[in-house]
């Protein structure tokens, strides 16, 4: 289902082309310079946020385990057919809580990409005070009109939804950069999250990882893909057909990184994914 395009998401291919290519103008010729870097009090509008979150994360013992070597050991892994899962990477489950550079991620890709479109890392920024913004049924990149709502949704959930590996063999081929694992905070008094996800991505761009809900003890699949254009990143949650999130890659190379989730063409909300430090536990899980 993950790799199966919903209905609700039917741009034809000419729509996303000009939705990428207003987007790809906002970054070259901008209406607005510098937009992509958030002015100082954004930027601590977010850090406080995330601070918030962060505080009450450590002081309870139940977060501490999500992602260690234990927990992998207890909970099934929600495969999707891309996946990072390290034992077929001979990497220890604590090197995917690593805080992947920016240099390091611009030049891990092998695709042919716009330089001009990644000449700066963009930090996308969602809302009133931000750099994607909602007005009128249109929603504004960096003062740049690039879609409708509707058409913002579904080019969202289009880059979000890839088509599986052919095999098996493909899938342990590839491979992975961690993005590191963050807390999903839904709003600013939302201080102590059950919701935990952990992120890679591959030298094609697509995007793979776990969403863990420590309130049902239940783990999802994450899959999507980067946007070579630019640097957007989508992806989807589990057999979810109508939730879409999106942010920047740049974003997720820092401590806070604004997230944008679509339910469908019904509705966006503003979340906060909030970067976590490795926990202390290094017991590993014994190979599946």
């Amino acid at each position: 289902m993950i790799n199966n395009r919903p209905n609700w998401a039917n741009l034809d291919k000419s729509t996303n082309i000009n939705i990428n290519n207003r987007w790809n103008n906002a970054l070259t010729r901008p209406a607005r310079p510098g937009w992509w870097k958030p002015p100082g009090d954004r930027v601590g509008y977010w850090n406080r946020w995330g601070n918030g979150v962060r505080d009450n994360w450590y002081r309870h013992p139940y977060h501490s385990g999500c992602f260690n070597g234990a927990w992998w050991n207890r909970h099934r892994y929600p495969l999707c057919g891309w996946h990072y899962h390290y034992w077929r990477h001979n990497y220890p489950w604590g090197y995917w809580w690593r805080v992947p550079a920016w240099g390091a991620l611009t030049s891990w890709f092998i695709w042919s990409a716009p330089a001009d479109a990644w000449s700066e890392p963009v930090y996308y920024d969602y809302g009133t005070d931000g750099n994607v913004v909602y007005q009128d049924n249109s929603v504004y990149v960096g003062g740049t009109e690039v879609a409708t709502a509707d058409e913002f949704a579904q080019s969202a959930m289009d880059l979000a939804t890839v088509p599986p590996p052919e095999n098996d063999e493909q899938a342990a081929e590839a491979q992975w950069m961690p993005l590191g694992t963050f807390a999903v905070s839904m709003n600013e008094k939302d201080t102590d999250p059950s919701m935990v996800i952990q992120l890679a991505v591959d030298k094609n761009g697509i995007i793979s990882g776990t969403l863990y809900n420590s309130d049902t003890d239940q783990a999802q699949a994450v899959q999507g893909q980067v946007d070579k254009d630019t640097q957007r990143v989508a992806f989807r949650i589990g057999e979810n057909e109508n939730l879409v999130a999106e942010t920047g890659l740049y974003n997720l190379t820092q401590d806070e990184a604004p997230l944008l989730v679509h339910f469908g063409t019904e509705r966006v909300e503003n979340y906060l994914l909030v970067r976590l430090e490795e926990p202390a536990d290094e017991s590993e899980p014994s190979s599946p």
